[in-house]
C-alpha cells in the first residue's frame, strides 16, 4: 500500500472570485493599495501594488455576504447555511 507524501501545502495565491450570486464582496479598505475580497470559503485581503495575499479561512461552507466597517479596517463575512444543521 502507498504511504502519503511527507509534505504540507500552503496556500500562496487565490484566484477567483465569487460572483455567480452574490453583490458587494470586493471592497477597497481604507489601508492603501489593500483591498479584501471572498472567494468560496475563503476571505482575502490582497495588496495590489505587489500582489501579495492574506487569508482567513474560518468558514465550513462558502462566504455569500461581506460588509465593511466604517473605519475602513474590520470585515465581516457569512457563510451559506451548513449541510449539517448538529454544527
Amino acid at each position: 500500500m502507498s504511504k502519503p507524501p511527507n509534505a504540507n501545502l500552503t496556500l500562496k495565491f487565490a484566484h477567483g472570485f465569487r460572483s455567480f450570486d452574490t453583490r458587494g464582496n470586493l471592497k477597497y479598505t481604507l489601508s492603501p493599495n489593500h483591498i479584501v475580497f471572498t472567494t468560496a470559503g475563503l476571505g482575502v485581503i490582497m495588496n495590489i501594488n505587489n500582489r501579495t495575499q492574506e487569508f482567513s479561512n474560518i468558514h465550513k461552507e462558502d462566504i455569500v455576504s461581506m460588509a465593511l466597517h466604517p473605519d475602513g479596517n474590520l470585515v465581516a463575512t457569512g457563510q451559506m447555511a451548513g449541510k449539517d444543521l448538529n454544527e
